[in-house]
């Protein structure tokens, strides 16, 4: 088994994982003193929470997909050829998990922005939840990752979608090798899944406006303050 193989595979299982995390909710639902969601947007959330349960299940399947291809490739054991046959098709599996610039930044992309929205789970503890509220007893995080940006979680979320695309958009990816996207449905299933992660993105794009508004009508000069400190809601001099 080559040295790129043994790398691939954990990096490979620590992205979805990761993706997995960031994903999830760290706290259930509480009882919002003041939040700025109508029934229209609670709906929508509801909606969103569902398919992204589905989301997090499609990436640990592609994900293992790959794992298993390069196991299968370079172990030669007894099943490896139906395992190869049965995920790839095609017959085109040899470039299967090549670490190349589509991998690395892709698999980079996907762990950093995991890793950035685990570490604002961390920073606002039990006030970290998907709705858009103002809890009792809420306090303005302005220190670890909210010292660079004032909406890291969405960062998170931007990074590891650029990650997903590059990924498996890349030419040596168990997506574009295994034949998948030859077919009509394989593809109309693929643009299903860009859509939805564009959606994601551009949702969490627009909600950093509406938590300012909230933050800054709860916590006034402090919130001010902040803004003028750390004036970028995504990405440092650049948003």
């Amino acid at each position: 088994m080559g040295a790129s193989c043994v790398l691939s595979i954990p990096l490979i299982f620590s992205a979805v994982a990761l993706h997995h995390k960031a994903f999830t909710s760290p706290n259930p639902p509480t009882k919002a003193e003041r939040n700025s969601e109508g029934f229209v947007e609670k709906t929508l959330f509801r909606s969103i929470a569902f398919v992204t349960v589905g989301q997090k299940g499609l990436i640990w399947l592609v994900g293992g997909a790959e794992a298993a291809v390069i196991l299968a490739k370079n172990a030669h054991g007894k099943y490896s050829s139906s395992i190869l046959k049965c995920l790839v098709p095609s017959g085109d599996f040899s470039m299967i998990g090549a670490m190349d610039p589509y991998f690395c930044i892709g698999i980079g992309l996907v762990i950093a922005g995991g890793a950035l929205r685990w570490s604002c789970y961390r920073a606002l503890g039990k006030m970290f939840t998907y709705e858009v509220s103002v809890q009792k007893e809420h306090k303005l995080i302005t220190s670890g990752p909210y010292g660079f940006v004032r909406h890291p979680s969405y960062t998170g979320v931007l990074l590891i979608i650029a990650g997903l695309f590059i990924w498996q958009g890349g030419p040596n990816s168990w997506m574009r090798q295994s034949g998948i996207l030859a077919s009509w449905a394989g593809k109309g299933f693929a643009a299903a899944c860009a859509a939805w992660l564009g959606t994601l993105g551009l949702g969490g794009i627009s909600r950093t406006r509406i938590e300012d508004t909230l933050l800054s009508n709860e916590f006034g000069n402090q919130w001010s303050e902040w803004a003028t400190r750390v004036p970028y809601l995504l990405f440092p001099y650049i948003y």
